[in-house]
């Protein structure tokens, strides 16, 4: 109980240390000469429980993603991010989240090094700051961690407009503590905005990610995995899907993107076939699963999300007048509804299958607090087994 006191007094203590200036307008960069500096949080604390059903539970709080440092420009040809990964708290282990450097003196170029989250995925680009909900749809976490996923070392070439997006990358491990050091894998992505107008948007992609050589260590064969909590991230570590260690000689991932902005509605959506080629030794040569999402958010107060050609995703919904503290005297407000499926059934692997409504409101309050409460039906199938259980979520987030 005394460590839930603490995590909550740190949020507090984070979020006052960011400057009583920062509280009355966007946090202000550094500038010294063509240097700009930015300095960067992603502090998040969520409370909640499973309410209803076979799953009930006490309320609990976490701080499921507690990051900070900064993100440097120098004139305007070099990026480098530098940002720690202080770990899930309480009791996570610690990271590099991201430490990279990027060169983008080439109109529409920017080619990258270093550890940091390669481009893959409409929700996996969007920072959890900019995220319609506070967890991601399981399908998007489970790809995005197969070789494109936050703390990954990689390179990447990005060709971007404002129209387009093309990536292609090359990815290793994941830094700090891992087993995937010596993973191997090829990650693209390709979008682009058929119709972009000043009332109508509308966003095309696909992505894949191929896994040529899995992770594996000196004692044990190599393989992949899947699995994943419940997505409202109720402080629950149970991971209902999950398929076990698969023995594979390569393994990937491929699926479409695509959204639709009018006006104040943007509607998001993806789906994923992951496949798996198994070893000789196999009983099936190939194992197939498959997720996808849908996701409404409606700006009710403020201006409405944005795309960004750097990452072709949307940033979150913003103030639409010049103050940044209680736009329209109430604080900008989105109202949001996701469905989403994962199958983890395939031959001879039963990893379940999870059905899951959400419901989302976030509010801001300040151009740098978030404050969200997400309601989620969950239905989890596997053989000879049946879940169904309602829960509730409330976050609280500083992101700059």
């Amino acid at each position: 109980m005394w460590k839930n006191k603490k995590f909550i007094f740190y949020i507090l203590f984070v979020s006052n240390f960011s400057s009583s200036e920062s509280f009355a307008k966007t946090v202000k960069d550094i500038v010294v000469g063509k240097v700009i500096i930015h300095p960067f949080a992603q502090d998040q604390l969520e409370v909640g429980s499973n309410i209803r059903g076979s799953q009930h539970s006490s309320p609990s709080a976490s701080g499921p993603h507690i990051r900070n440092g900064v993100r440097i420009n120098i004139a305007n040809q070099v990026k480098i991010g530098a940002i720690w990964d202080f770990g899930p708290a309480p009791g996570g282990q610690m990271r590099l989240f991201e430490g990279a450097a990027s060169y983008t003196g080439l109109k529409h170029f920017q080619f990258s090094v270093g550890v940091f989250n390669p481009s893959f995925g409409l929700s996996s680009m969007q920072p959890r700051g900019d995220s319609i909900f506070p967890e991601r749809a399981s399908v998007a976490t489970i790809t995005r961690g197969l070789a494109a996923g936050a703390n990954r070392q990689a390179v990447q070439a990005l060709f971007y407009g404002n129209y387009y997006h093309l990536a292609i990358s090359g990815t290793a491990g994941t830094a700090g503590p891992g087993k995937d050091g010596n993973q191997r894998a090829i990650v693209f992505r390709s979008v682009i905005l058929p119709i972009h107008t000043q009332s109508f948007l509308m966003h095309i992609g696909i992505s894949g990610e191929w896994v040529f050589q899995p992770s594996h260590k000196s004692s044990m064969a190599g393989g992949v995995s899947f699995s994943d909590t419940p997505e409202n991230g109720d402080g629950l570590n149970d991971k209902y899907i999950k398929t076990g260690n698969i023995p594979a000689k390569n393994a990937g991932a491929f699926g479409l993107e695509g959204a639709v902005a009018w006006k104040k509605l943007l509607l998001t959506s993806e789906y994923y076939n992951l496949i798996v080629n198994t070893k000789p030794n196999s009983r099936i040569n190939r194992q197939n699963f498959y997720g996808w999402y849908i996701t409404a958010a409606y700006t009710l107060v403020g201006k409405p999300r944005a795309w960004k050609s750097t990452s072709a995703s949307f940033a979150s919904p913003s103030c639409d007048q010049k103050i940044s503290t209680f736009c329209h005297g109430t604080g900008v407000i989105e109202l949001a509804t996701r469905f989403s499926q994962m199958d983890l059934e395939s031959s001879d692997v039963s990893g379940g299958r999870q059905n899951i409504w959400s419901a989302n409101i976030n509010w801001y309050p300040l151009d740098i607090i978030r404050v969200s409460l997400d309601y989620s039906h969950t239905k989890y199938y596997e053989k000879g087994n049946y879940k169904d259980f309602d829960s509730i979520l409330s976050m609280f987030q500083v992101y700059f």
